[in-house]
């Protein structure tokens, strides 16, 4: 079901327990004046999820920033039933980074199915790389990867969608609010169409990609952009609460095309 929501990830920037402790202890000064109507989600470490797990403020949800694809006992792999038993309700799945390192699309599949076997909602996100964006293959590549990636899935109302353009991140390029308005709406068409589910248009639809407090409002305020994915702002309990706390309201824009 659609929610305004926000999704944090703290990378592996977090390197000691002092650190993660240091970040909690100042967390609920901001964390209590949240809007409760809003799904929060902090993805710290999975090497810091024990800590968190003690500390998240209860408004917050804890969520992972990768698991393993195997059901089966992997190898240097953290499985789905791992994050679930440590607190996780949300993992993130398909980043760029994970991208860039060559996981596939094939790969993701086998991931959300293990997320949603286990009770884990997935936030899948999906991208085309520059060269792609200046070609207009985006909508090509993407119906591609949540093909690919939806494979033997047929609810997504159970999935939260992200498009993260490669090309935007750690780049300083940036997309319009306008622009990510107009790809969500394909996304959650494309969603019906690959799992020929009406209810699939409900999925949740997040834009990550150079998120900062200058620029969020413009991506909460368009109707199709039901929230964004972060990371550096999330680092400080402060500039963290300044994303969540942004003031918005939706305004329509043209016809989608």
């Amino acid at each position: 079901m659609r929610k305004t929501m926000f999704v944090a990830s703290w990378k592996n920037y977090k390197v000691n327990v002092n650190e993660v402790k240091e970040y909690f202890k100042a967390l609920p000064e901001y964390s209590a004046r949240f809007n409760q109507q809003y799904e929060i989600v902090l993805c710290p470490s999975t090497i810091h999820m024990e800590t968190a797990k003690g500390l998240i403020p209860s408004n917050i949800k804890m969520g992972a920033q990768d698991c393993s694809a195997h059901s089966t006992p992997h190898t240097g792999d953290i499985s789905a039933a791992q994050l679930k038993a440590v607190g996780a309700e949300y993992c993130i799945l398909g980043h760029v980074d994970r991208r860039k390192a060559g996981e596939t699309d094939q790969e993701i599949n086998g991931k959300i199915k293990q997320c949603l076997a286990n009770g884990i909602t997935p936030v899948v996100c999906f991208g085309e790389t520059l060269e792609q964006y200046d070609n207009d293959q985006t909508r090509v590549v993407l119906e591609r990867q949540m093909r690919d990636s939806f494979m033997g899935i047929r609810d997504l109302e159970k999935v939260v969608l992200c498009y993260m353009p490669i090309w935007s991140i750690g780049t300083g390029f940036y997309t319009t609010g306008e622009y990510s308005n107009i790809i969500a709406d394909f996304m959650r068409k494309t969603a019906v169409k690959l799992t020929g589910n009406p209810m699939s248009a409900n999925c949740t639809v997040l834009f990550g990609g150079q998120i900062t407090s200058t620029n969020v409002q413009e991506y909460l305020e368009t109707p199709e952009v039901d929230g964004v994915m972060f990371v550096i702002a999330a680092l400080k309990p402060d500039t963290y609460a300044e994303i969540i706390n942004t003031p918005f309201s939706v305004k329509a824009l043209a016809k989608l095309t």
